[in-house]
């Protein structure tokens, strides 16, 4: 059987052919995937077996997409598995993230029996991460791991990635569209429209939608602004504090999860008023969390290792 041939960026095309989207190794330009429209990029990796059919180069850090004008004699390069069917495998972050959520009282250890009604406080590396498939999890149905209720995701850092949402509905073999439509986003551009939404609108998006999860992701980010007065910083922190407790007051059915990211001097405020604090951050290939603070578990010091990796177990399919 004849070799099929390789294909680089830097070969000439015509700029009049039609662009379609391309995924490449950066290392070598070699040509590995063309498509009329995004492809998972995990399901990518997963088909060359993470490795370069031209230059042997790892491909979780050397895979990249561009759309661009591309030769009728372009094709998919031959992947490491030739013509068998592989089933896509999930990256291994969300292997590692997909146990943390489970129905119906968010029950993840080392969390045991963590009930609505409560804030909890995400810091370390994986925070985010974390805290984006949870907004993805939150909207499945119970039977499969979520709370079947419309999540409210407050993007307090601007810094929330789509397309990782749309990747763990693609493999849970949810339609992205469909996943987006039970999530209402919103975002602040600064310190006192991050308050306004806390304060004011969250209460009432809440009741217009019965959600029963809410998320206030890197709520902190923007108080690093060197022109923020410390004194009026720590006055709007103490606004948002409020209007945190009056949805813990008021709606004791309602999850609150916020994250913290970036350093900042005023983290201890946010951190000190939590019910649960925990980080997450890399152990060995895996996510490691650390209980730093338990609504049950008042004796727990702060400086004690309780890190145990608690997101590395598969998950299941939805549908």
């Amino acid at each position: 059987m004849q070799q099929q041939k390789l294909h680089y960026l830097h070969e000439a095309t015509d700029s009049c052919a039609k662009s379609h989207f391309v995924y490449f190794c950066t290392e070598c330009l070699c040509v590995l995937k063309v498509c009329k429209s995004l492809s998972s990029v995990d399901r990518v990796i997963e088909t060359f077996e993470n490795r370069c059919p031209s230059c042997g180069s790892a491909l979780e850090g050397s895979l990249s997409c561009r759309l661009t004008p591309v030769s009728d004699e372009w094709s998919d390069a031959p992947s490491r598995r030739g013509e068998r069917r592989v089933t896509p495998r999930t990256s291994e972050l969300f292997k590692q993230a997909s146990s943390l959520l489970r129905e119906p009282s968010f029950n993840f250890s080392p969390i045991e029996k963590f009930e609505p009604g409560r804030v909890a406080v995400f810091t370390g590396k994986y925070a985010e991460t974390v805290a984006e498939f949870l907004c993805f999890r939150g909207q499945l149905p119970r039977r499969h791991g979520g709370l079947d209720t419309v999540v409210v995701f407050i993007d307090g850092g601007n810094c929330s990635d789509p397309y990782l949402f749309a990747s763990y509905a693609r493999e849970y073999m949810v339609p992205p569209r469909e996943a987006l439509g039970r999530v209402v986003t919103s975002r602040a551009f600064t310190i006192y429209q991050l308050a306004n939404l806390v304060t004011r609108e969250l209460p009432r998006v809440i009741g217009e939608h019965g959600s029963k999860f809410v998320i206030i992701s890197d709520i902190l980010s923007m108080f690093n602004d060197p022109s923020i007065d410390a004194k009026e910083a720590s006055r709007v922190i103490e606004a948002i504090k409020g209007g945190l407790r009056e949805v813990k007051k008021k709606r004791r059915d309602v999850f609150v999860l916020v994250t913290l990211t970036a350093k900042t001097p005023y983290d201890h405020l946010i951190t000190d008023s939590a019910d649960l604090l925990l980080n997450l951050s890399p152990a060995n290939s895996k996510v490691a969390a650390m209980l730093l603070k338990h609504p049950c578990k008042p004796s727990l010091q702060p400086g004690e290792e309780v890190l145990r990796p608690v997101l590395h177990q598969r998950y299941h399919r939805y549908g």
